[in-house]
């Protein structure tokens, strides 16, 4: 598990939430971030900060763009880097639900 504050924690549970099924999200999921305690004006840069990602991947997906070398170069490093990270803490990664690894391997 990542070693996570409850606070991070609420937050990044939020924005799974929010990219995955955002028409489930309720009141009751901004009373939980602020029952971690994050303000309203937080909340507000929480849900802004995740839709212009959002906004950008469905954008790059839904023109059908692919990463350059360079970047899937730089991905690589990252998920080589976070796994010894991970490793040095002795944490586990979370999984890969998406098979984003895979998919890096495979364009090698």
């Amino acid at each position: 598990m990542a070693d996570l504050t409850p606070v991070e924690r609420a937050m990044l549970e939020f924005t799974e939430q929010l990219t995955i099924a955002p028409s489930s999200m309720t009141e009751e999921n901004i009373q939980a971030l602020r029952d971690a305690g994050w303000t309203d004006r937080d909340i507000l840069d929480i849900v802004h900060v995740c839709a212009y990602f959002n906004f950008r991947v469905r954008i790059v997906d839904g023109l059908g763009l692919k990463l350059s070398d360079e970047q899937l170069d730089r991905a690589r490093a990252n998920r080589t880097r976070a796994a010894e990270l991970a490793a040095e803490r002795g944490a586990i990664l979370p999984s890969d639900v998406w098979g984003i690894s895979d998919e890096l391997s495979a364009t090698t």
